[in-house]
This record gives C-alpha cells, sequence and structure tokens, in this order.
C-alpha cells in the first residue's frame, strides 16, 4: 500500500557527477557519473480532484490539495510523459481549481490531504513529521503499467536521467501490481555477486547540496530469502560518494546493507575510517541486532545531517517501521576544509561483496516501494 502521508515534491537540476567503484570483498564495482540540466515549468491551473491525474509531468500523492501554477492534487493515478524541463527554476501560472472528475495540466506536482503549493513545489498538512516537509523525489511507480521496467523510466519516476545503470537493461527489474498496488520486483540471479551481473544500480543527483536530509523506502524480501554473507540497498552519498573498498577524503556514502541472516547495518564510508571497507553502523534493539524479516513489508528511514567540516558533530538515525534503532550524533562526514554535503541518492542493491561466496545459489527476490527524499520525518 502506498503511504497515507502528504508529500512535498521538488525536483532541482541535475549535475555531472563521477562516480566511479571498484569490487572488493566488501563492496561493489561501478563506473560512471551523472549529467543534467534544468528544472521544472509548468503551465495551467492547479487542480484538486477525488479522480485521476493526467498530464506530461508531475507527481502524485492524495487528494484534497489546493495551489497555483502547475500544482494538482487527487486520489487517483497520475500518467503523462515528459517529465521537467527548463534551464533554471521552478514555474507556473494559473489559478486553482477544485473538481470531483479527474485532473489535467501541464507540468507541476501533486500535492495531498490538505497540501498546498505554487510553481510546481509541493508542500503538505498531515502525516508524519513537518508540516512543511519539501520532497526531493518521491517515487512510487503508480503511473508505470505491469512489465519491464528501464532506464527512460526512472527519469519520470525519480525526477533524473540517470548517466548509467547496472541491471535494468539486463531486466532484473520489473514493475509488479499487487492489490493495486505497484512496485519494483528485482531479481538477484543465481550464482551472481556485484551489481555488474547480480544486481541494480542507479544514481539520482539531487542538482544541489544539502547539510541534512531524511530517506525512507519500503523494502520486502521473498518469504525464505536467503541473505548468504551480505548484500547492498540503498542510501544517500556526497561529493565523491567512496563505495568498492575505496575510502576517499573529499565524499561519504551511507547505504544500507543486509548482513547474514538479514542483519540491518548501515554501510558507511567517512574520511577518516580505519579501514578499506564500508563501516556497520548495526541497528539495535537495545542489546539485540535488528533483522529484516521476510515475506513482509518493511518501512526503512535514514536521517543524514552533514557536520561542521572538521568536527564530529554530524548526525546519523535509523527507523524501522518508525521505532528508532541507530543514533549517533558525533559523526564526521567530512574533515577540515571539505564543502561538499548530501547531494545524491544512491539505489543499489546486489549480493556481495567481491567473490562467490557472496552470490546466493538460486536466484532471490525483493521488492521495493515509496523511494522518498525530504527536508524533514517522513514516517515517524
Amino acid at each position: 500500500m502506498k503511504f497515507p502521508n502528504v508529500y512535498a515534491f521538488v525536483l532541482p537540476f541535475p549535475v555531472l557527477l563521477g562516480l566511479a567503484a571498484c569490487g572488493s570483498s566488501g563492496d561493489d564495482p561501478g563506473t560512471g557519473g551523472r549529467s543534467g540540466t534544468g528544472g521544472i515549468s509548468g503551465t495551467g491551473g492547479a487542480n484538486a480532484a477525488s479522480g485521476s491525474s493526467a498530464g506530461t509531468g508531475g507527481r502524485l500523492v492524495a487528494a484534497g490539495g489546493t495551489g497555483s501554477g502547475g500544482v494538482n492534487s487527487s486520489t487517483g493515478g497520475l500518467s503523462g510523459t515528459g517529465g521537467r524541463s527548463g534551464t533554471g527554476g521552478l514555474s507556473g501560472t494559473g489559478a486553482a481549481n477544485t473538481a470531483s472528475g479527474s485532473s489535467s495540466g501541464i507540468g507541476g506536482g501533486l500535492a495531498a490531504a490538505g497540501g498546498t503549493g505554487s510553481g510546481g513545489v509541493n508542500s503538505g498538512t498531515g502525516g508524519a513529521g513537518d508540516p512543511t516537509r519539501v520532497e526531493i523525489v518521491h517515487a512510487d511507480f503508480t503511473a508505470r503499467s505491469v512489465g519491464g521496467y528501464s532506464q527512460a523510466m526512472v527519469v519520470g519516476d525519480f525526477g533524473f536521467t540517470p548517466p548509467w545503470n547496472n541491471g535494468l537493461n539486463e531486466g532484473r527489474v520489473t514493475v509488479v501490481d499487487e492489490d493495486s498496488n505497484k512496485f519494483l520486483r528485482m531479481t538477484y540471479p543465481a550464482g551472481q555477486f556485484g551489481p555488474t551481473a547480480g544486481g541494480v544500480q542507479f544514481l539520482v543527483p539531487f542538482g544541489q547540496t544539502y547539510q541534512e536530509l531524511y530517506f525512507s523506502y519500503r523494502v520486502r524480501f521473498k518469504a525464505g530469502f536467503d541473505f548468504v554473507k551480505g548484500g547492498k540497498l540503498p542510501g544517500l552519498v556526497g561529493g565523491s560518494s567512496p563505495t568498492g573498498c575505496s575510502p576517499k577524503k573529499d565524499g561519504f556514502s551511507a547505504r544500507n546493507m543486509w548482513r547474514t541472516g538479514g542483519a540491518i547495518v548501515q554501510y558507511v564510508y567517512w574520511p577518516k575510517q580505519s579501514k578499506t571497507c564500508g563501516d556497520d553502523l548495526k541497528y539495535m534493539d537495545g542489546a539485540t541486532q535488528k533483522f529484516f524479516p521476510t515475506g513482509q513489508w518493511v518501512t526503512v528511514e535514514h536521517r543524514v545531517k552533514m557536520n561542521t567540516a572538521g568536527t564530529s558533530n554530524g548526525v546519523f538515525q535509523a527507523w524501522v517501521n518508525g521505532v528508532l534503532y541507530f543514533e549517533d550524533n558525533a559523526r564526521l562526514w567530512r574533515d577540515t576544509g571539505a564543502t561538499y554535503g548530501i547531494d545524491t541518492l544512491y539505489f543499489s542493491s546486489f549480493f556481495g561483496g567481491g567473490d562467490p561466496s557472496w552470490a546466493p545459489a538460486v536466484a532471490q527476490v525483493a521488492d521495493f516501494d515509496d523511494l522518498i527524499v525530504a527536508d524533514k520525518p517522513i514516517t515517524h
């Protein structure tokens, strides 16, 4: 099911990022950067509706919103092509309208449950967190048809053109509809490890740097999922975004990871780490390690707050189903003189690890839905 909360949505300009990584005993291979320019533009009024919304861009959340400048709200689905274009900023014109039927418009986003918005930026009240929350990414796959999922589809769902991907062209991800809820299903091939042959990766560059962000997603490992020795899951990154057992001084990464049996950790690279591969920040329930279940949806949320450069006053927090399982208020995400911040969501999931001992003996399946990046709490 989709979150009943109200979300806000804004798409900044994609920028170029070079991100390279290598295979190892604890991490992943992958190369490439990202590029693109443009903002969001839209014309036509804002629409509130109990039906569905169709247009050439924009995003759906839920019902009852008002606004101006290409902002729509609806309880139904969203269909359209195109997405976001422009050389700068967010724009939109037109009057607000309400209707009991369906709504259509060009550009803009969709706000929910008493939400308001203008110029393609959405904010809303209700649900978890601050009512002024602004969403940078909200991918829920409602508009997608069942079947294969391509790199071109990422643009409409995540709001950018990925510069590269692992696994999408190979058909490892499909859109599935289960009880009228659409989500991504990932298949990890038998005997494979790493993203090139055994997983999926792509970047969601935000086009600007943030000092604090929240990221949430839902994941469901198929009943009986074999976690083997471990595997990667999405997370926030910034600067040079180090991975692949290649730590760097000019960036950080904070992806989730499952370990043996489904033990949940945050797998982080940071400037002063003492080992080559990333550090595990264990999700703990008191003195007990927290594990991913199989056969049921779980909602994970991260908070990353950058530190004052050179001072260990950064923050990392993590929640599972709204319960806090990790908190560190003395993180050092950047060293003295560094100016980078959080600039990318790294969708990354595969078994590994850098050798066949990480690979599953038979194909495994996991489902992903409701990937949201925002400036305020999302699920708690």
